[in-house]
């Protein structure tokens, strides 16, 4: 026992740590994050999703440790099933605002980097996809839009896929969806919330190419972090028949289907 290294040991957890997906608390590059402005601010919205809750914990607490500061607001509607609390307990969040004044958020929304919606509702989807935003709710994903602020959204916390059988409802939530990716709310299964977040607020310049797939120096198609159903949009558009994803990249439920639709291969570069 006396020829254990204590490193060695410290290694090993955090193996385990990060194989069981649970925080590594105890490690210096974990106390940084929660205590120092390394990382970005986040803004972590509940809403009242109606599935995946105990999934979108576990990637909000993922993404708690890439932050630099992070704060969690639980929205009225939710708080029949959710609470801060909650949020505490399960997540390890320690700045709960569920007590702060709608003017209060609009403070911490304005110094964040990035809003994330863990339990995105339809609700809510459908009313900022129509430019309504006459509650708290849907006034928080508004106000983040109109700021410029990245907002990342859980996709599949509400739909009904499972039991949806109305072609035309399934069409309206399509069209609601690529609606929001146009204004700019980035979608993600819950499940994989943290990656993206990792992508949108960590890899800018990977993320960041939606505003053109060539180079100007080169002329070469520029790799893609994230690839939104935008992307498709416009290489359908410049009858472009591929479009090229970084290795790990992340493309969205939405984007696949409509390459699907129009016929566009994503490549993925290894």
């Amino acid at each position: 026992m006396d020829n254990i290294d204590p490193e060695n040991v410290k290694k090993i957890v955090k193996d385990v740590l990060k194989e069981m997906r649970l925080p590594l608390s105890q490690s210096s590059e974990t106390r940084s994050r929660v205590s120092g402005n390394d990382g970005p601010k986040v803004l972590i919205v509940f809403h009242a999703g109606v599935s995946k809750l105990d999934e979108a914990m576990i990637q909000v607490r993922l993404i708690q440790e890439l932050a630099g500061k992070s704060s969690v607001f639980t929205d009225e509607s939710a708080r029949s099933w959710v609470c801060g609390d909650d949020v505490r307990k399960q997540a390890g969040t320690r700045c709960i605002l569920d007590t702060v004044r709608p003017d209060g958020l609009e403070k911490v929304l304005e110094r964040a980097d990035v809003l994330v919606l863990p339990t995105f509702c339809l609700k809510i989807g459908a009313k900022v996809a129509n430019l309504i935003c006459d509650d708290h709710a849907s006034g928080i994903v508004c106000s983040a839009l109109a700021r410029g602020k990245k907002v990342l959204a859980s996709r599949d916390g509400f739909l009904i896929s499972e039991t949806l059988a109305n072609l035309k409802i399934r069409e309206e939530i399509d069209r609601i969806l690529q609606k929001l990716e146009d204004y700019g709310v980035i979608f993600s299964p819950t499940d994989q919330l943290s990656n993206v977040f990792r992508q949108v607020a960590l890899d800018p310049q990977e993320s960041g190419g939606h505003e053109g797939k060539k180079d100007q120096d080169s002329g070469d198609e520029r790799l893609l972090g994230i690839v939104t159903a935008r992307d498709i949009n416009k290489a359908a558009n410049d009858k472009n028949n591929s479009i090229r994803v970084a290795a790990g990249g992340v493309v969205t439920p939405l984007a696949h289907d409509l390459a699907k639709e129009y016929g566009i291969r994503i490549v993925e570069e290894v």
